[in-house]
């Protein structure tokens, strides 16, 4: 059977099982597993130094695991070189070689022995044509553009018909346009060619709008492996709530019934029985600045918080509202909340700074973790 077509007994293409790796007494991957489907393209995200490249060499057989195993395919490839294990790698900073020009640089990596030239030819300039830039293949990486030179890199990786396609940072060295534009063009290329793609990245928009499944690190440990949709309706810990878009923390709560947490004189109503583990215990309460409400409508008697408009951003198509919270009977709190509105909302209600303004945390919108007890 093709190796491009196995799984192993788990349904995984690609799995990485228990894999832990030791730089001296600095534990940079602690017990990772990750399995990745075939044709599936992953993103592993996280902040700088949280293990992520380290995991994409150890996939790669750049660096060896102290313990744990890589499976490609029914294949345990722990110990096998990077040679055996028929991957496409693209490096952040795209390793052309500066002396041959571009159609050799694509041409490098297939196989002398098994193809002709013209058989090499025909096939990178297939790989330079599905990336785009067939008519630069006479030219040298220093005449392209940083965006037409990571492509190059794209269209080498590609040529040996790999069977995983890792990706370390592809388009961090890039401006802010090319990266967008890029963005769907590797995933375009990706899903024309139905290669497994596994991508290193710190940025959560590059992740989430690239990936079918995404990896959150933090500290060499593995936050939480789902969907993007997923990560950002239903993180699992404070971490990944956090580190996905943009959150509220209210920390100085305290479980009250199965269904409604105190905070300070505030009763806050959660959906549900979410609150019922943390009966008398601390909690942190979070909510995303889009699902805040302005109180309109005089029907809602519940989590409702006096405010005052501490300050106002236009951000384009909507506004960020800088809220401090105020106490039922008057005077400021030290919780501050972020609110984001629709320029239409924004204008309609007249909305100033140091204004009151009421505000409501729907229920079915409060996400609740536990908090430690302060010493």
């Amino acid at each position: 059977m093709d190796q491009n077509r196995q799984n192993n007994g788990n349904g995984y293409f690609l799995e990485v099982r228990n894999i832990t790796k030791m730089f001296g007494p600095f534990t940079a991957l602690s017990d990772i597993s990750v399995g990745i489907r075939q044709g599936e393209f992953v993103s592993v995200l996280g902040p700088s130094g949280c293990g992520k490249t380290t995991l994409l060499r150890v996939i790669a057989g750049l660096e060896e695991q102290n313990s744990g195993s890589v499976w490609i395919g029914d294949r345990d490839v722990s110990r096998e070189p990077v040679a055996n294990r028929q991957l496409g790698i693209v490096f952040q900073s795209y390793a052309l070689f500066p002396n041959i020009n571009i159609i050799g640089n694509v041409q490098y990596g297939i196989n002398r022995r098994q193809f002709a030239k013209a058989e090499r030819e025909q096939r990178a300039m297939e790989m330079l044509k599905l990336v785009g830039i067939e008519d630069q293949s006479h030219k040298y990486p220093a005449q392209l553009s940083g965006g037409q030179q990571q492509r190059v890199a794209l269209a080498r990786a590609l040529a040996p018909s790999p069977s995983i396609l890792l990706l370390d940072e592809p388009l961090s060295a890039l401006d802010a346009r090319v990266r967008v534009y890029l963005r769907a063009e590797i995933r375009r290329i990706q899903e024309t060619l139905g290669v497994t793609t596994v991508m290193v990245t710190h940025d959560q928009e590059e992740a989430l709008t690239m990936a079918d499944r995404v990896v959150v690190m933090d500290e060499g440990k593995l936050m939480q492996y789902a969907t993007p949709h997923e990560l950002y309706e239903t993180p699992q810990n404070t971490f990944v709530a956090g580190f996905i878009g943009e959150m509220n923390f209210i920390s100085d709560c305290m479980g009250r019934d199965p269904e409604s947490i105190f905070f300070g004189q505030y009763i806050l109503q959660s959906k549900g029985d979410r609150a019922a583990k943390y009966q008398g215990r601390p909690v942190i309460v979070t909510i995303r600045p889009e699902d805040i409400r302005v109180i309109r409508d005089e029907s809602i008697d519940v989590n409702i918080l006096n405010t005052k408009v501490e300050r106002i951003e236009f951000r384009g198509s909507l506004y960020t509202i800088r809220l401090r919270v105020l106490h039922p009977a008057g005077g400021a709190t030290d919780q501050r909340l972020n609110m984001d509105l629709q320029v239409e909302t924004m204008e309609s209600m007249n909305i100033r700074t140091q204004m009151e303004l009421p505000i409501h945390l729907p229920p079915e919108k409060l996400l609740l973790f536990k908090r430690q007890r302060s010493a």
